[in-house]
């Protein structure tokens, strides 16, 4: 979680400038494409509405020429689709400013139990925010991936007999929305 698309320096959540809040990810294209990565995103949020605040808007972030033809491209296919217009800029990909700790893994620190597993193994923050284990647990935290998912990589995220029970038990939840 961070900060792009604007000219502040160094901005931060209470002085963000013109900046949004956004996340940078970074992906393996032999494992998935750009263009799979933007059909993730028009599935996941609502873009017909436009933003009361810069700091929320729906950005897409791209690297290069590659990267904007196919967000330009997937942004007309989705407003045809909808039949609206689409309220999601497309702009190149800035510098990056990575958010305070506090708002870094949001739904892991939800779980207490299993943030202090990871607190333990991670006492810096910034080794708790670019943990690879601690994004996962946090993805499943917040009812993100797949039940079968889940039971297929938990043994490699290092937690305790204790916290894969946990974790387990968040993602069998009667309301829980794995997806």
């Amino acid at each position: 979680m961070g900060y792009a698309g604007g000219t502040k320096k160094d901005p931060t959540y209470y002085s963000l400038g013109d900046h949004a809040e956004t996340i940078q990810i970074d992906f393996d294209p032999a494992k998935i494409s750009y263009a799979q990565l933007l059909d993730i995103f028009w599935a996941e949020h609502e873009p017909v509405a436009k933003q009361w605040s810069r700091q929320y808007m729906s950005m897409i972030h791209y690297h290069n020429e590659e990267q904007e033809r196919a967000a330009s491209d997937s942004k007309a296919r989705e407003e045809t689709k909808r039949r609206t217009k689409l309220f999601t800029e497309i702009v190149t990909a800035g510098k990056f400013y990575l958010a305070e700790d506090y708002h870094q893994k949001y739904y892991l620190r939800q779980v207490r139990e299993l943030l202090n597993e990871f607190l333990a193994i991670y006492p810096k923050p910034a080794d708790l925010v670019s943990s690879t284990a601690a994004a996962r647990v946090n993805g499943y935290a917040g009812r993100y991936g797949t039940t079968e998912g889940l039971k297929a990589e938990i043994d490699t995220l290092g937690l305790s007999p204790a916290g894969k029970e946990r974790l387990l038990q968040i993602a069998s939840s009667p309301t829980s929305s794995l997806r």
